[in-house]
This record gives structure tokens, C-alpha cells and sequence, in this order.
């Protein structure tokens, strides 16, 4: 699996990193694969599990503690909606269960080696 990735969102800028035991527990949270809670991110018919667990597992798979990344999550929602942080919860998710473009067979496909 891939190495975390540094994202910003309303609680400031973490490490996330989903690999499969987070993945795995994503998809117990919220009682549905990890695909079908990222469509349901994207298309507003989400749950709060589906918003919570990518960003708080996210944390925890980067290294930070249950608590903290608790605390971080909760400090999140004390300045935003749930609904504004579905969006990186989508980002946070989709990074790891779809990759990047870099990530593709081919690989970077600028001519360089």
C-alpha cells in the first residue's frame, strides 16, 4: 500500500493514510464497501460514519493515536458542518482506494525516465 499523503481540511494539514486494515475498518463503520461510502460522499447521501471514519482512520494510519486523531476530528467539527467535511472525507478515501494518475500502468508519461 501506498506511504500517507499530507492534505489539508478544516482541522489543519495531517499525514492520511488509509491502508487495508483502515480500509477494512471503514467499511465495518459504516456497514458498506468503501466504494459505496465514497459514492455516497460524492453524492450527498452520506452518513455520519461515512464523514467521520475515512478523515479519523486516515490520521491513525499515518501514525497519529486514536486520541489525538479523536480530538482532531472533533476539533474539525467545532469550526465546520459535517457536510463540509464530507469533501475531504471523499479526497481522503478516494486517494487511497482509486490511487493517482502517477500510480497507472505507463506511469508519468512526460518522456522522462
Amino acid at each position: 500500500m501506498r506511504g500517507s499523503e499530507e492534505i489539508v481540511w478544516p482541522g489543519g494539514e495531517h499525514a492520511f493514510r488509509l491502508g487495508i486494515g483502515e480500509l477494512r475498518a471503514i467499511e465495518q463503520k459504516c456497514d458498506a464497501g468503501c466504494a459505496v461510502v465514497l459514492m455516497r460522499l460524492l453524492s450527498s447521501a452520506w452518513k455520519i460514519d461515512d464523514v467521520i471514519a475515512p478523515l479519523r482512520l486516515g490520521l491513525i494510519g499515518a501514525g497519529m493515536s486514536e486520541r489525538d486523531a479523536q480530538r482532531a476530528v472533533d476539533a474539525a467539527l467545532d469550526v465546520s458542518s459535517p457536510y463540509a467535511l464530507a469533501v475531504p472525507a471523499a479526497d481522503v478515501l478516494q486517494r487511497f482506494i482509486m490511487g493517482n494518475s502517477a500510480d497507472k500502468p505507463g506511469g508519468d508519461q512526460s518522456g522522462e525516465s
